[in-house]
């Protein structure tokens, strides 16, 4: 009788910290436009990437261009400006496929390790999580308050753990309620287990839709890149071969 009261207690207790954590994600959803934001199917940006070494010095800086559709999966990503000179990846999750493009005349399939890691990086994507992932099957939400947190007392946040193991970890302003940022940990391509963070800055509401138009990306505590969006727009044509094979200019 002893170990059902104790049994019954610790799953009350699990079952209130998913639904404190569910209360998190709705109003952080809300912060960021609501059923406008959860609507969006495609997405349009383009700014400046910076590289940094292991000072935290930039080491390059390139303009970048990103073309994403959330359902199925597909995702553009060019950097430089140049035809000539561009260097652009494609990952298409319907077909399973995705290509490296260099120029205007090198053209290489990507690896299905690298294709698979980014199967697994898109879906700890805070957005897709949001959008499509936090009332799948098998995913647990764990709350973590203030006290729980190292720092200023400003935040509290919410552990996604879903059916394989996958953990990301989103931290939520208190007053805004908006994600300040968020972490996890992944596997390289050399199998070492890192710690990839990334912060969110500057929000701005477009097209009904507030977003961040700066991201810094972390891995083991040393900032690697940056993301500067000049602008953003939702749901625009994109030409279904922009996540093709790309056709090489003669």
């Amino acid at each position: 009788m002893c170990c059902l009261v104790i049994l019954s207690f610790f799953l009350f207790a699990i079952a209130q910290d998913d639904e404190k954590a569910r209360e998190v994600v709705k109003e952080a959803i809300k912060a960021m436009g609501g059923k406008i934001y959860l609507q969006v199917q495609n997405s349009h940006s383009q700014g400046w990437y910076y590289l940094f070494d292991k000072k935290g010095r930039t080491k390059n800086f390139f303009r970048f261009q990103d073309w994403t559709v959330y359902e199925p999966i597909k995702w553009r990503f060019q950097l430089g400006k140049d035809e000539k000179k561009r260097e652009v990846k494609i990952y298409n999750l319907e077909i399973k496929k995705g290509w490296t493009l260099e120029g205007k005349t090198h053209v290489e399939e990507i690896p299905s390790d690298e294709f698979q890691r980014f199967v697994r990086v898109a879906a700890q994507d805070m957005d897709v999580i949001f959008r499509k992932r936090v009332d799948e099957e098998g995913m647990h939400l764990y709350y973590y308050g203030p006290q729980d947190i190292a720092g200023s007392g400003e935040y509290e946040a919410v552990e996604f753990l879903d059916a394989t193991n996958g953990a990301i970890v989103v931290f939520f302003d208190l007053e805004t309620h908006l994600p300040s940022r968020w972490e996890t940990y992944r596997t390289n391509q050399v199998g070492v287990r890192q710690k990839h963070e990334q912060e969110l800055y500057n929000w701005h509401t477009i097209q009904g839709v507030h977003v961040p138009l700066r991201y810094d990306s972390f891995v083991n505590g040393e900032k690697t890149e940056q993301r500067e969006l000049e602008s953003i727009d939702f749901d625009i044509n994109i030409p279904p071969e922009y996540f093709l094979q790309p056709r090489l200019s003669k």
